[in-house]
């Protein structure tokens, strides 16, 4: 019975979601409030890809960079078909498990804890979960709708970062009134990102205990960060404090104030992306 329910309030919801107007969203979603959405046979892959989701694109605004950010799990067995996005990008981030990714080239790496992938538009990328545990990841999406397109798909980039060679920048009081010291471990960042390229940073951070990322806004950035594990305060735009741990999902939207403190005992480590819609932010 309680199955048949959690089926029905799924479709519910996504019936709701699928006509509804998009909004301006919020800046803070819990574990808790993640909506759960299932897709199957995703690009013509095989069984089921189990999704809880912060937001999801068919509800973004025009001037949203960051369309979507999901949870997923695959299964043994199950896989992404190979495919790609005409203008959205799209990034895959490992949290637990072993997986198989194939990059626009053909090319096919063993990915596992750590590990980053991104499709720019144009490039195909596909997953796949040959190993006997869930292969989890963070999907997320953002679009660029001022990019050149043609010019990003004849200078296509890399699309696999593995987890030994991200690069360390760490950053003293962040944000400008923060304390201590935030660590990062980067796939790339800001600095080196092109003006067509929607996701321009991508950073496994690290905060320590009684540590801070201090309260600051970006002038048209989206900044987002994504809880792996510990314990940590939110401050968002307006003053309001949230409580986050493991699968929270913080976003903040050009000029929006954000800021991030570890109360916990433990490492606060989170995904730190940073998109940009250029075109509509000029």
């Amino acid at each position: 019975m309680k199955k048949l329910f959690a089926v029905i309030l799924v479709v519910v919801l996504m019936a709701s979601c699928s006509y509804a107007e998009p909004v301006k969203h919020g800046q803070c979603w819990t574990a808790g409030e993640l909506t759960e959405l299932n897709k199957h046979d995703v690009a013509g892959g095989k069984g089921t890809l189990y999704g809880e989701f912060a937001f999801i694109r068919d509800n973004a605004r025009d001037d949203d960079a960051i369309k979507e950010i999901g949870f997923m799990t695959l299964k043994h067995g199950d896989f992404i078909g190979t495919h790609k996005h005409a203008d959205n990008e799209d990034a895959y981030l490992i949290i637990s498990g072993r997986g198989i990714f194939t990059d626009g080239e053909g090319n096919a790496y063993i990915v596992g804890e750590g590990d980053m992938t991104i499709a720019r538009p144009g490039q195909a990328h596909g997953l796949a979960n040959l190993f006997g545990e869930d292969l989890v990841f963070l999907d997320i999406i953002a679009k660029n709708a001022g990019a050149n397109l043609q010019a990003i798909v004849n200078n296509p980039t890399g699309q696999y970062f593995p987890a030994e060679k991200l690069f360390t920048k760490n950053t003293e009081h962040a944000g400008g009134t923060g304390k201590g010291t935030l660590y990062g471990l980067f796939a790339f960042r800001r600095e080196q990102a092109t003006e067509d390229q929607a996701i321009k940073e991508i950073g496994l951070m690290t905060l320590k205990p009684g540590e801070s990322i201090g309260l600051h806004k970006h002038g048209n950035n989206e900044d987002t960060y994504i809880i792996l594990s510990g314990n940590g305060l939110f401050t968002d735009g307006e003053g309001n404090e949230y409580i986050v741990g493991p699968q929270s999902v913080t976003i903040a939207t050009p000029g929006e104030s954000h800021a991030l403190e570890n109360t916990g005992t433990e490492d606060l480590v989170f995904i730190d992306l940073i998109a940009q819609n250029h075109a509509l932010n000029q």
